[in-house]
């Protein structure tokens, strides 16, 4: 469920527990399928841009785990004590890190968001190699990405969209301020004598208008599909990120060992929502 950044959280955990217990991945794909009556975002199915390893369920793989999901006394125990089960619906439970999640049996359907490194930790090289886009940069791309790794280069992710324009999204995630990224910014001059601003955004046309530096800026606006941005964010030296899964990706793929990667310190908008294990343990939140 969600957009590319969602799905390749959820691939995560799920080809972690697939490799550590030697058996195979299978993705439910029917709320990708759903009509969502206007109540979220479509999306559609983006992790065939990557070298995953996983297959899809079918209808009968689905259905075999249904009638573990009877109720929360039941949903409960099979969260907290698994072993007692030999299959498992594991229903995410808020947003902190579950720590039953490695005690879950081989025969276990993954129900949740699961956005945290601590879900993959175990096979991390593993899920940054299956993450490689499989396909060669050409054009402006192949210029953007030359232009990005000569230079001393910082993505600056802008998410807007249905953050925006979606009030069930606005209420729960809310967008970023441009105070957030002015303090960003000063923050990396402080550590960084000169760098170019590479933004990237849903809408880059607000981002011109509204974000103001006197740093060099490339806006990325080449209507690219979202496993290109997210590769080129991954090739930036360093990362100023939304409170987005999307730039989340970017930033987590960013090899550079001394980068610096800057996080919004509210994830959500509604502060009951407490999200400390979203963040590797070397970034800024600000």
């Amino acid at each position: 469920m969600g957009g590319l950044g969602n799905q390749m959280f959820q691939y995560a955990a799920g080809r972690c527990l697939s490799h550590l217990h030697k058996t195979e991945l299978k993705l439910d794909l029917s709320y990708l399928n759903a009509d969502p009556q206007n109540k979220y975002t479509k999306r559609d199915y983006k992790l065939d841009a990557f070298g995953i390893n996983a297959e899809f369920a079918n209808e009968n793989d689905i259905k075999s785990f249904l009638p573990l999901d009877r109720g929360k006394i039941t949903n409960t125990l099979m969260r907290k004590l698994p072993i007692l089960f030999g299959k498992v619906v594991a229903n995410e439970s808020g947003y902190k890190f579950m720590k039953e999640f490695y005690s879950f049996p081989k025969d276990v359907y993954l129900n949740g968001f699961w956005q945290s490194e601590h879900y993959f930790e175990p096979v991390m090289d593993i899920i940054r190699k299956e993450f490689t886009i499989q396909e060669t940069l050409t054009g402006s791309n192949a210029e953007l990405s030359n232009r990005i790794v000569t230079y001393n280069s910082v993505s600056l992710h802008i998410r807007r969209g249905d953050y925006v324009h979606l009030k069930e999204a606005n209420a729960f995630h809310g967008t970023c301020s441009l105070e957030y990224y002015r303090e960003a910014i000063e923050y990396l001059k402080k550590k960084e004598k000169e760098f170019n601003l590479f933004i990237f955004s849903d809408d880059v046309l607000w981002a011109k208008e509204n974000l103001k530096t006197d740093n060099p800026v490339y806006f990325v606006d080449l209507n690219n599909p979202g496993h290109i941005d997210i590769h080129l964010m991954g090739l930036c030296k360093h990362n100023i990120i939304a409170n987005s899964s999307f730039s989340w990706w970017g930033a987590w793929l960013n090899k550079n060992p001394d980068k610096t990667v800057i996080a919004p310190k509210q994830w959500f908008a509604d502060i009951s929502h407490v999200t400390p294990d979203i963040y590797p343990q070397n970034w800024i939140r600000l």
